[in-house]
């Protein structure tokens, strides 16, 4: 049996951040519903520079925590790393702007320019006016499997939708577009060639208990073990 399992959170952790203390929070929501441990470790964007970005490789999942970042750029190419490694990923509310944009640059080959780039990263900064919406589930999404049903009320300030033709192309690439609201925004999206590659509109964090943790956090959690198991030989489980 596996003692515990380490899981990153990537970005530059500001105790001011509201998002940031609720990050750390909701993780400790879910220890006592799982018989190992939990072990989270910030790493900031200057950190991800270069072969340095290679340690997320040591980690059973990560988590992608709310800007706006120091270095926009290291967390592009962290999200792409993550990607291209298979590790389990989640990423919610603002953050998936930067996720599309991985997307857009490296599955379909788009270019984002400079500006926009930094234009986005300082919108996470931004305080949207949340709502609870009811969110509907694809059948056969990750998402559909953390919640075990079709709906669930959650807290989003995104409406977003995109350009039918982008929409089409990402979904030729993997792209499962898996959760929408009552007016037809798109409330999540995965990429499909991994086992666990997430990212949502609307934010986890806003509802997460100790009694009643979130179960996208509970199902990122559930992958990393997985994706554990699948890397560390059985004969070191003792010690893993």
């Amino acid at each position: 049996m596996y003692k515990y399992i380490d899981i990153a959170i990537i970005g530059d952790y500001n105790f001011k951040i509201q998002s940031h203390l609720h990050t750390n929070a909701v993780f400790r929501h879910c220890e006592d519903h799982f018989d190992f441990g939990i072990n989270t470790f910030w790493i900031n964007s200057s950190e991800l520079n270069g072969e340095e970005i290679k340690k997320l490789s040591n980690y059973s999942a990560i988590f992608l925590a709310n800007g706006p970042y120091m270095d926009p750029y290291s967390m592009l190419k962290a999200i792409e790393y993550i990607r291209k490694e298979n590790i389990p990923f989640l990423a919610a509310d603002k953050t998936y702007k930067f996720v599309l944009i991985d997307l857009f640059e490296n599955v379909l080959g788009f270019r984002s320019v400079k500006p926009d780039v930094e234009n986005q990263n300082e919108k996470l900064n931004i305080q949207n006016l949340v709502e609870q919406k009811l969110i509907y589930f694809d059948e056969g999404s990750r998402l559909h499997d953390c919640y075990g049903r079709r709906t669930s009320h959650e807290y989003t300030g995104e409406a977003f939708q995109l350009d039918p033709d982008f929409a089409h192309s990402l979904k030729e690439k993997g792209v499962k577009f898996s959760a929408s609201d009552d007016d037809q925004f798109l409330q999540a999206f995965e990429y499909t060639a991994n086992d666990f590659f997430v990212s949502t509109m609307f934010n986890p964090l806003l509802t997460s208990t100790v009694d009643m943790p979130h179960p996208l956090m509970m199902g990122l959690i559930h992958y990393a073990m997985e994706h554990k198991k699948k890397e560390v030989p059985m004969s070191i489980s003792n010690s893993a």
